[in-house]
């Protein structure tokens, strides 16, 4: 994994996507000493959401097998004080 400053990305901004389009690196970007964003390239992003897809299916499937029922939306809405469609009261 690289690291750069946000600063640094700015001025070498081809050359740190490169690394992680091309390298297949993850660049890590900070700011002020902390992390603030993550490059990765397009193929790592569709493999994670694949993976991500996939970890939900299975919980769908494992819910449906359990035959275990959903709390409706308006009454996770209304426990948390909000009108059914999700805005705040």
């Amino acid at each position: 994994m690289s690291t750069y400053t946000l600063s640094e990305a700015r001025a070498h901004l081809g050359k740190v996507v490169n690394r992680a389009r091309y390298g297949g690196e993850i660049v890590e970007l900070t700011e002020h000493g902390e992390p603030a964003a993550v490059l990765i390239s397009p193929e790592r992003l569709a493999y994670y959401r694949q993976l991500e897809d996939s970890r939900d299916l299975a919980e769908a499937e494992r819910v449906t097998a359990e035959r275990r029922t959903g709390v409706p939306h308006a009454e996770v809405a209304a426990l948390f004080g909000m009108a059914p469609d999700g805005r705040a009261l």
